[in-house]
């Protein structure tokens, strides 16, 4: 995170981290620690570490990942909508195993849906197809000239955001300065951006039964250096505010979220649906502060934090110490979620292609450490 935090008299001062450094230095002890609490109770989390440490090793692993990551940026239109597809039938299963999408109010207002970082609609078709072609779509998503996808949904408006059942508004979700609680006129005139923040806040004083935030930073996005270390944090902490502002009382939200052991790997994303969402507790009035401080330093560089907002954070995020203490509480429930995640991960894995190629020379190295072992013995004999 790139803001630092400025010296106010609080008791948890003394693990205040001093210099980005020292901060990155904190959040790997963080990672670490909950990587070896993983280890220590989750099997199948020990087997997902041996198969990823064999995949980081392959170079057919690293050629094809990086084949995929080539096809998605410079997809053409035949793989685009394959792509739209498989969002839609993704969409469809979580449906099925959880109603997530499925809308249970009816009556007035119609049924609404909201999703952030809409393109290219495969999740809003699938809901619309739960819900009835005459539930609400409203969305928001990067332009397609700064990098995003195009929308396959069809029928989606871009100019009528009245009348039109679908509409979409074509925007960096990023940069809603003034949604996240910071007014133009706060924002420093050195900011390399300051001219494309927007004071405009979508969809106000609107309610949706059923949230979408989904949405991944895209290599395609062409960002200056400054936006390159914490965008995906930038982005989340946009979605979800958002979201929790604009969400109807007993609503849904669907979350993208990566890698519960925050290892940043190959394919672990999963997503968390939290149903009966209540905006107006306390609880997640304090979420949504927590996500405009968290926004606010990880956009502005040289950011100070006054007391306020220091309370607000909770203290120093990231750290060893709140790490051991979320572990305490919530360490059972955390490898209830996360084991059923990684036991899918690591069969995937498994059964990937250049696993057996991968398992072919592993073979052969045993055979050749055998053979070496039988050479020894029999000069032994001969000496």
């Amino acid at each position: 995170m790139r803001g630092t935090l400025q010296p106010i008299q609080h008791l948890r001062l003394e693990s205040l981290p001093n210099s980005p450094s020292e901060e990155t230095k904190q959040t790997e002890s963080a990672k670490a620690l909950i990587q070896s609490y993983l280890r220590q109770h989750l099997a199948v989390y020990r087997e997902l570490c041996e198969v990823r440490e064999a995949c980081q090793e392959n170079e057919e692993c690293e050629a094809y990942f990086q084949k995929q990551r080539s096809r998605a940026d410079h997809a053409i239109a035949e793989v685009q909508k394959g792509f739209f597809s498989l969002m839609r039938t993704i969409g469809l299963e979580l449906d099925k195993a959880t109603s997530a999408l499925t809308i249970q109010r009816r009556g007035k207002p119609r049924p609404a849906i909201l999703d952030l970082c809409l393109a290219p609609g495969g999740f809003s078709l699938a809901a619309l197809q739960r819900n009835g072609w005459s539930t609400i779509v409203r969305g928001i998503s990067l332009p397609p000239e700064q990098g995003g996808h195009k929308v396959h949904l069809r029928n989606v408006s871009s100019e009528d955001n009245t009348t039109a059942t679908k509409f979409v508004d074509y925007r960096d979700i990023t940069l809603l300065a003034e949604e996240m609680g910071v007014p133009l006129s706060k924002i420093p005139a050195s900011h390399p951006d300051r001219d494309l923040f927007s004071s405009y806040r979508p969809y106000l004083g609107r309610k949706f039964d059923l949230v979408f935030c989904d949405g991944q930073v895209l290599r395609t996005h062409e960002r200056g250096k400054h936006r390159q270390e914490d965008e995906a944090l930038r982005l989340l902490t946009s979605q979800l505010v958002l979201a929790l502002q604009r969400i109807r009382s007993g609503g849904t939200m669907m979350i993208l979220l990566h890698g519960a052991d925050k290892w940043p790997s190959m394919r672990s994303s999963f997503y968390l649906i939290v149903k009966g969402v209540k905006p107006g507790r306390e609880a997640a009035v304090q979420a949504v502060e927590r996500w405009k401080v968290q926004w606010k330093l990880a956009t502005f560089e040289n950011e100070v934090m006054n007391e306020r907002e220091w309370e607000v954070l909770g203290g120093i995020e990231g750290s060893a110490m709140e790490a051991e203490a979320v572990l305490k509480e919530f360490g059972s429930e955390l490898l209830r979620l996360a084991e059923p995640v990684f036991a899918v991960q690591a069969e995937a894995l498994k059964q990937a292609p250049w696993m057996s190629s991968a398992k072919g020379k592993g073979k052969e190295k045993e055979k050749g450490e055998e053979k070496n072992k039988t050479l020894d013995v029999k000069q032994e004999d001969l000496s």
